[in-house]
């Protein structure tokens, strides 16, 4: 992950990761490539490719520059963006091209760049797969559910919140199906708070 680094403008120099004055929702954050096979590696167009008609010219984004090259953010609309990175040393009026590995989540890359060139060519932009609705929905409930927990509020109740009181009430709650997939819920949380959270980054494959 990278962030931005601004000076303090207190006596003595200090940099901090990122604006002290920001909330967490407007704080640029940019995930490594690497780590997010939603973001897209852009290089120099080879010469053996035509450079007429290349969108370059249409990424109107805000950037920040490190030492690996520029990353941008891409508003793709819906509420939805794209992570971009611009290698170090191509100039920023340069013909591009996107970087696609050829290894196991070049496919996802793919489909990122689809959503790129889509939406630089006016189209509709087609979703983000890599998750399925179901697998955003249990992520919710996760949430929900250690939000709750850390909030000092018990299974029972973290269960009413998510299912209704109702349902809740309406079996044992020591032997309900309910009460196991609420602990189920805090407990992956917990994984993902400890750094599991990136495997939501990339496509679940099978082995």
């Amino acid at each position: 992950m990278r962030r931005a680094s601004f000076g303090s403008g207190i006596a003595g120099g200090l940099r901090f990761p990122v604006r002290p004055g920001l909330s967490c929702v407007d704080t640029p954050v940019y995930w490594l490539p690497s780590c997010e096979t939603g973001s897209l590696v852009l290089d120099a167009l080879p010469s053996v490719l035509p450079a007429e008609g290349n969108l370059v010219d249409l990424l109107a984004v805000k950037d920040v520059r490190i030492a690996d090259g520029t990353y941008f953010r891409c508003d793709i609309g819906g509420g939805r963006s794209l992570h971009l990175l611009r290698l170090a040393g191509v100039d920023a009026d340069a013909p591009l091209a996107v970087v696609i590995p050829l290894d196991a989540d070049g496919l996802d890359r793919i489909e990122a760049a689809t959503r790129l060139l889509c939406f630089l060519m006016r189209r509709s932009v087609p979703p983000d797969r890599r998750l399925t609705e179901r697998q955003r929905q249990r992520a919710r409930h996760m949430l929900q559910a250690i939000d709750g927990r850390m909030s000092g509020a018990s299974y029972r109740e973290i269960a009413g919140a998510i299912y209704g009181a109702d349902r809740v009430s309406a079996e044992a709650w020591k032997t309900s199906a309910l009460r196991d997939a609420v602990m189920g819920f805090v407990r992956d949380a917990r994984a993902m708070i400890t750094g599991g959270y990136r495997r939501l980054l990339r496509r679940r494959r099978r082995k």
